[in-house]
């Protein structure tokens, strides 16, 4: 019996973003699991990384070395999200952003520049917002602000095609307040946290 992904059951993510598979090729390799180019191709197959898989099935075909491939294969799919981050942004432009708190510090960077953002900090124990004045505060507040916004940024964790986010985050996200249209992208963090739930989105959602 093939050995799954760790952590991934029977479940395949969704395929728009590949960059996490790095994170877990490194991993097999570290624990002896991966050692050849026809490894990394298997589990990038249960992963489900249509560009890395036919990345890898050409450089298997070609002999090349697992690590060397695993270079190729890095750099292919690091040039692939820095086009598709540049392509989301460009498309944020000039548009209303609410960024769910709490986000990596260096997320907010990316969209002040080009877009308005609004900050909204739906959980009380959240300390972000300390530094960050106008932020919109508490669940009611932040759930009636999102309704007024075109695209929505937020933290997540993924597990197979499945999507978590803190309760208070899922709350705002709740598909029948949301307007139709808006966009929704994710950051996804490599953890769960207890206080996570899962979410359904009512429309498709974009990493960064």
């Amino acid at each position: 019996m093939d050995e799954s992904l760790p952590g991934n059951a029977d479940k395949k993510p969704a395929v728009k973003d590949e960059s996490g598979l790095l994170d877990v090729l490194s991993l097999l390799i570290d624990t002896g699991k991966v050692k050849t180019t026809s490894d990394l191709l298997k589990y990038t197959i249960q992963y489900g990384a249509p560009e890395a898989e036919e990345r890898l099935r050409m450089l298997e075909i070609e002999n090349i070395p697992m690590d060397l491939a695993f270079d190729a294969v890095s750099v292919h799919l690091r040039i692939l999200e820095h086009k598709r981050n540049s392509s989301l942004l460009a498309d944020c432009k000039g548009k209303k952003v609410g960024m769910l708190l709490p986000v990596p510090p260096h997320l907010p960077d990316l969209f002040l520049p080009i877009c308005d953002v609004t900050f909204l900090e739906p959980s009380e124990s959240t300390t972000q917002s300390m530094h960050i004045e106008g932020t919109i505060k508490g669940a009611r507040a932040c759930r009636a602000k999102a309704q007024e916004m075109q695209a929505l940024v937020f933290e997540a964790f993924r597990e197979g095609t499945a999507l978590f986010t803190d309760v208070s985050v899922a709350d705002v996200l709740e598909p029948k307040i949301l307007p139709a249209g808006i966009r929704l992208i994710a950051h996804l963090r490599p953890h769960s946290n207890p206080k996570d739930v899962e979410i359904q989105t009512p429309t498709e959602v974009s990493y960064i």
